[in-house]
């Protein structure tokens, strides 16, 4: 199916104005987006498998049971607050595809009830995991959306301070990078950005970080050192909040000799990557990032 853009805005903003609000209960903010995600026809020859990475359940997407020694550990998006493997399962299945690689999607800890650093504890136990079971880190990408953007990135810092080995490469959409500061995309793209809403961003600011400012501190990547990290692809849209986050995460990423590249999709807004099976720029976009991705494992 494809769905024009004016379309899929509309629908966007229709089902993001629905569940990803401050007024609506979590419980159903959590519902919502797994049903959003959940049904949406995914690509033939995709098999689903449900196997855990130590203590958490991870989704296995594998398309035509392709035999690889290679897989990409995916951390999906939600405010660090909502989203799971079945609400990204049109994207991880269409990723899976394009690169011609296994995903396996990480069901980590949410907050509230699990704030800061619970995602990034999970992160670092299945990336273990996944070493133990006779990955290499260069059969290994890392790769994410949003919050689940800013996690992967965590996690390759966290690898670096830990020596242990970083994976081949990064694959970040839309990353969450400032979580102490405010840029000016923060304050300017509500109105352009169909997913994102202010009051919701705050709210699961506030759930993640549980309002500490040294523990926001700690949680902003925008002043790390992103030295000796591996390469990295990042996709934004021009017409969404998070845009500058992605701009200056490039910027630093070069000054400390990190080979990135950045695309910036015109007029399309916060992860529209989502709906792949609905909308063929995000298509174009995954096949993009397949590429990328078989390019750096080869």
């Amino acid at each position: 199916m494809n769905l024009s853009t004016l379309t899929m805005r509309k629908l966007v903003r229709f089902t993001s104005g629905l569940f990803l609000n401050k007024k609506c209960p979590l419980w159903l903010q959590r519902k919502g987006l797994d049903l959003l995600g959940g049904f949406n026809p995914l690509p033939k020859g995709i098999t689903i498998n449900k196997n855990n990475l130590d203590r958490c359940q991870a989704w296995w997407f594998n398309h035509k049971n392709t035999e690889t020694n290679r897989v990409i550990l995916y951390f999906h998006g939600g405010g660090f607050g909502i989203g799971s493997p079945r609400s990204h399962r049109d994207l991880c299945a269409h990723l899976a595809k394009y690169s011609e690689t296994p995903v396996v999607s990480l069901k980590y800890r949410l907050a509230p009830e699990h704030p800061y650093p619970a995602a990034i504890e999970d992160a670092m136990l299945a990336y273990q995991t996944l070493l133990k079971q006779g990955y290499s880190g260069d059969q290994i990408a890392l790769a994410g959306d949003s919050a689940g953007g800013s996690l992967a990135l965590t996690l390759a810092l966290k690898l670096k301070t830990e020596q242990i080995s970083q994976p081949v490469c990064l694959f970040l959409i839309s990353p969450w990078v400032n979580k102490s500061k405010e840029t000016a995309s923060h304050l300017t793209q509500f109105a352009v950005d169909p997913v994102i809403n202010e009051g919701w961003s705050r709210q699961m600011a506030s759930n993640y970080l549980t309002d500490s400012t040294a523990t926001q501190a700690e949680a902003c990547l925008a002043d790390k050192d992103f030295t000796g990290l591996s390469p990295m692809l990042i996709h934004v849209g021009t017409d969404e909040v998070l845009l500058d986050d992605s701009l200056l995460l490039k910027q630093k990423a070069i000054k400390t000799g990190v080979h990135v590249t950045l695309i910036t999709y015109p007029e399309l807004w916060h992860v529209f990557h989502f709906s792949a099976s609905l909308f063929k720029q995000a298509r174009e976009a995954l096949k993009q990032a397949g590429s990328y991705i078989k390019h750096r494992m080869s």
